[in-house]
């Protein structure tokens, strides 16, 4: 075993755009949407009438980016804008009927990538996998640096 530390920034970028990239290709090709798209709707599956921040934050993004998401989704017929009771100004977003039977037809794709990449590792890899990565998603990497990157003095 190597005295150097592992390359854990390197190999997690690898790793999620090689994933991303996969998992991409086979949303256009055999669901005809993006990877925000198709996270989107499992959102709003789960979570119909959700407002544009809320769905920002499963995602993952800031709320002025789920506003043209949710307008080019609009347009393909996925999405669809209510207003909302509780306040004139917001609207609540719902899953369209084919917005719903395209999250349905993804499960079974989402599984089997899953399945592949998931492959050959025991349980107990995974679930140590699973909380270096939850930790590192929430982790602040450098709590004692200020905004320029300095020790506080």
């Amino acid at each position: 075993m190597s005295d150097r530390p592992p390359r854990l920034f390197l190999l997690l970028d690898r790793a999620a755009h090689a994933v991303r990239q996969q998992l991409e290709r086979r949303a256009r090709d055999e669901l005809g949407v993006s990877v925000v798209q198709l996270g989107a709707l499992f959102h709003l599956v789960g979570s119909a009438g959700c407002l544009h921040k809320e769905l920002a934050d499963a995602l993952g993004v800031q709320p002025a980016a789920v506003s043209g998401l949710v307008d080019r989704m609009s347009a393909s017929g996925l999405v669809e804008r209510r207003a909302c009771s509780e306040d004139a100004r917001a609207q609540r977003l719902h899953a369209t009927a084919a917005g719903k039977r395209i999250a349905s037809k993804a499960r079974p794709v989402v599984a089997e990538l899953q399945r592949a990449l998931v492959a050959g590792f025991t349980a107990d890899e995974l679930a140590v996998v699973e909380r270096f990565l939850s930790v590192a998603a929430e982790r602040e990497l450098a709590p004692h640096l200020n905004s320029t990157g300095k020790a506080p003095s």
